[in-house]
């Protein structure tokens, strides 16, 4: 939730004038931990086909909007990686070390899909806090 709160305070003084720092809005501050939950339970696959990156929803959240932005997240952390998933995937290693490398390169997605998550949290958070 720290994570979250410190995103969705960021936000929130984004959108605010730059002459002072605005309080979050109780209304939009109790969003993030239902959006951050709602997520949590959400679960997706990624896969390509000619090129394009596309995103399924495997196990809902119950919310169309936060399994959207799962599937925005995983596509927008994904696609930059893409090339570098297809050269592994194309190799002539064996299917073992095949898997193996690409399990170490979706590692390395998990600092972007948090940082795109809390994004979306946040700007989610807002739209429904005041609405």
């Amino acid at each position: 939730m720290n994570t979250f709160a410190a995103i969705l305070l960021l936000a929130a003084q984004a959108a605010a004038p730059a002459t002072a720092p605005r309080e979050i809005d109780p209304k939009v501050a109790a969003q993030v931990p239902i959006i951050a939950g709602k997520l949590e339970q959400w679960r997706g696959a990624w896969g390509a086909a000619d090129g394009k990156i596309a995103c399924k929803t495997i196990r809902s959240s119950g919310d169309q909007e936060i399994d959207a932005l799962g599937c925005a997240s995983m596509i927008a952390c994904v696609k930059p990686a893409y090339p570098a998933l297809k050269t592994i995937a194309d190799s002539k290693a064996t299917v073992d070390e095949k898997k193996r490398q690409i399990s170490a390169k979706l590692a390395t997605l998990q600092p972007c899909m948090k940082q795109h998550r809390g994004q979306g949290i946040a700007e989610l958070a807002i739209r429904r806090g005041r609405g």
